[in-house]
């Protein structure tokens, strides 16, 4: 079921690029519908990003943002806040007009990096959830590494809460995979994308409003959270050493090896690159470097007031191990990689086409259902291949291939045939063949007649010869030159006989008349002389 990110079916192209880009693999694609795994997902948001079909959408909730309104509610706005908008202070004008109480979440911050200074060895920041997503579902033997402190959003929701009393709750920010952690502290979860989208929908002139700023009290050093180093600028001289990890990728190579480094150091973790101005919700039209001079530029615009003093609040966190175990045996892992003709390791390629790191890694998610075995490039190449080999094998016609002189291939009619003759005296007999011409070949005393058709192969591989056999079709085609002889002959004998009968009917019949006329004629004589005597 997918909560978080939906995916467009219609959309899908089924390129796997959201796959490849995928760090934890929570991509299924299975009878022509890709989906993410939301319990494996860590919501990095990278699938929607990089998807060229804009197959991957996440959650819009910004309609609801309306339902708040006429009424005093809180709203949390993340720090990056001040670099996204260009007019941030009018936004939260309009925000304040319609019942907001703004706060920012760096006083959050503030807190939680109060926590962290009270901790020693090697510890991981927790305020990204794709980090803490990322170590409980994929490396939950490192969870001891993580500062079991909740995220500054978490911390600000207890804080509005006991500052301002039990109003409804709303939390503004650059990240996707807020939505997930913070669905049971806050009321609603919108992204900077659905703010605009928000704004547009009620055809909000921003510059109506003049500019109005957070609620007190303040921050301090916590407003530069957002930024690389931005944690670690809030821990003074607490650890030994502190630096800064970023994109998931990084993360995990650090996760691999934190087991081999010692000592008392904070590690500030982020999944996005430069920070949480970078977030996946938040604009790509400026520069991170214009995100930083942002809002260094617009926290200077907000007046000074109270300082966040004397707080007490249960800030702490525990963490789970959400890795999802499978239970394959290495018997039915081969058995996948066997179907796929990874035979052997050797062609185990790890070419990643698929999305998969390694073939195994494939052959697993094809045991899960979350991947089809024809998403593999080879194997689906050995198939088409395959299935050309059986045609070509099956073929009635004589199939040869000769490179160099060599007949390297013999289909299973050309083997047959060719069966009494040796390669190179087959050779001898086809070696001054053109390209289309008819072949007589003497086998097993019977001339068999074959019309040769002859072609290179590319790249200089070999030439291929196809004979077919026309020894019967030459036969029946000269039975029938035959049959055609005889009967026109026959029809000749006939008509002549015919000829000869109407002229011997013609001479009788001509030899009767005259006959009967020269009777008539004496008759008639006769009777003429018979009446002189009459």
């Amino acid at each position: 079921m997918e909560k978080y990110i939906i995916s467009n079916q219609a959309n899908c192209k089924y390129c796997y690029k959201c796959l490849r880009n995928c760090p934890v693999k929570s991509i299924s694609f299975s009878d022509n519908i890709s989906k993410v795994i939301d319990s494996e997902c860590v919501l990095c948001g990278k699938c929607i990003e990089v998807c060229p079909q804009d197959a991957k959408k996440y959650l819009f909730e910004y309609e609801r943002l309306k339902y708040f309104f006429g009424k005093k509610f809180l709203v949390s706005v993340s720090p990056s806040f001040f670099s996204h908008f260009d007019e941030p202070f009018k936004v939260i004008s309009y925000l304040k007009k319609n019942g907001a109480i703004i706060s920012e979440t760096s006083i959050g911050a503030e807190l939680v990096s109060n926590e962290y200074k009270k901790l020693s060895g090697i510890k991981i920041s927790t305020a990204c959830p794709v980090v803490v997503d990322l170590v409980e579902k994929y490396y939950p033997e490192k969870i001891k590494y993580l500062s079991p402190v909740v995220s500054p959003a978490i911390a600000h929701a207890r804080f509005l809460k006991q500052y301002f009393g039990n109003y409804p709750l709303v939390f503004i920010g650059p990240c996707i995979a807020k939505k997930r952690e913070l669905e049971e502290e806050y009321d609603l979860v919108l992204t900077f994308e659905e703010l605009e989208k928000f704004l547009e929908s009620e055809k909000v002139d921003i510059f109506d409003f003049e500019d109005d700023f957070p609620q007190e009290p303040h921050p301090k050093l916590a407003r530069f959270y957002p930024i690389s180093g931005g944690i670690l600028k809030t821990l003074g001289e607490t650890f030994e050493q502190v630096f800064n990890v970023e994109g998931v990728k990084n993360i995990k190579d650090f996760l691999d090896r934190v087991d081999d480094i010692d000592g008392n150091y904070f590690v500030e973790m982020s999944a996005c690159i430069g920070g949480c101005i970078e977030g996946p919700a938040s604009r790509k039209d400026i520069s991170q470097l214009e995100k930083r001079i942002r809002l260094s530029q617009n926290i200077k615009k907000i007046p000074e007031g109270l300082a966040i003093e004397n707080v007490e609040l249960d800030l702490k966190r525990e963490f789970k191990d959400k890795k999802h175990y499978h239970n394959y045996t290495e018997q039915q892992i081969q058995e996948v990689l066997f179907s796929i003709g990874k035979t052997d390791k050797s062609k185990e390629l790890n070419c990643s086409a698929c999305g998969y790191d390694t073939c195994r890694e494939k052959a697993i998610a094809v045991l899960e259902k979350k991947a089809e075995k024809e998403m593999c490039i080879t194997y689906l190449i050995d198939k088409v291949s395959t299935v050309s080999n059986m045609v070509v094998e099956e073929t009635p016609n004589l199939i040869l291939i000769v490179k160099d002189g060599n007949i390297n291939y013999k289909n299973k009619a050309a083997r047959l045939t060719f069966m009494s003759l040796s390669n190179k005296k087959l050779w001898e007999i086809l070696k001054d063949v053109e390209q289309s011409e008819f072949k007589e070949i003497a086998l097993n005393n019977k001339n068999l007649k074959f019309f040769v058709k002859k072609f290179s192969l590319p790249e200089d591989s070999g030439e291929v010869f196809i004979l077919t056999d026309v020894t019967k079709e030459l036969e029946q085609e000269e039975r029938v030159k035959i049959i055609k002889k005889q009967t026109i002959e026959k029809i000749e004998e006939v008509l002549n006989k015919q000829m000869l009968l109407a002229q011997e009917i013609a001479s009788l019949l001509g030899e009767s008349i005259a006959e009967t006329k020269s009777h008539f004629t004496e008759f008639k004589r006769y009777m003429e002389e018979e009446n002189d005597y009459l």
